[in-house]
């Protein structure tokens, strides 16, 4: 989705956070993570233009005061128009918006509690079979790949935790299927020399999400194959997002 669609699709405040990810893309690799709980975290560290979300309400489209989310935050949907889905899928979304301004703290600690069935020190209490389940796991495996090198739960590194991760995701997902295609267009552009790189990491296989982890976690500097790390992993939070959006503000 272009930068006009979104500006109509979204509320204002969600818009410019979009604006901001589309103008300062990420890199593949991240920095270590705080692993701390939401209400510790603090947001000085990321950009000014977080600072418009307040919480997942923001994430529909210019809600009236009956459809909003009531403040009491999760598992508090006290409103027959909006349904369990889209609740949880707005907490996701707001995850990946962290995510977008390099909060990957705020954005485990959102998804957590739909992906995990047990209550943590960071996400607090579960919330089971939510519908939003896949996506939070999906997203959960994202933010782990970008923790990369780093050691982090479990003591493993990010890329360990995101094969985890993309392992809890329902193999049903269309994401599965998606992301490998959309490196597959990136793969042709890439010189004959950095095919051969990158069909070394791959082996025999078809691509996969773990495959472009261990991509990911070989490509370094700024050689073209880490180009294309980069480049997928903006878009597929993109997708992801869109994804979510769309199950959000659906009337």
């Amino acid at each position: 989705m272009d930068e006009m669609n979104h500006k109509k699709s979204l509320s204002s405040s969600v818009a410019s956070v979009v604006e901001y990810f589309m103008a300062h893309p990420q890199s593949h690799q991240g920095p270590p993570m705080l692993y701390q709980s939401f209400s510790e975290l603090d947001r000085s560290r990321l950009p000014d233009v977080i600072e418009g979300i307040s919480g997942a309400e923001d994430m529909f489209i210019e809600p009236n005061e009956e459809e909003a989310l009531p403040s009491g935050g999760r598992n508090t949907r006290v409103n027959t128009h909006i349904s369990k889905n889209q609740e949880h899928h707005a907490d996701v979304m707001l995850g990946l918006l962290y995510l977008m301004v390099g909060g990957v703290d705020e954005a485990h600690d959102l998804v957590l509690p739909y992906s995990w069935p047990c209550d943590t020190q960071w996400g607090g209490p579960a919330i089971p079979d939510s519908p939003a389940l896949a996506d939070a796991a999906y997203a959960h495996a994202i933010l782990h790949r970008y923790e990369g090198k780093h050691p982090g739960e479990g003591g493993m590194r990010g890329w360990d935790n995101a094969k985890f991760w993309f392992g809890l995701t329902p193999a049903s997902h269309f994401m599965f299927k998606e992301v490998p295609a959309e490196f597959e267009k990136m793969y042709k552009e890439l010189s004959e020399e950095d095919r051969l790189i990158v069909e070394r990491v791959k082996g025999r296989g078809n691509w996969n999400c773990n495959s472009l982890v261990d991509m990911f976690s070989r490509c370094k500097g700024t050689t073209e194959v880490a180009k294309v790390c980069k480049e997928l992993h903006n878009k597929e939070i993109m997708m992801l997002f869109d994804h979510c959006n769309d199950i959000v503000n659906s009337r």
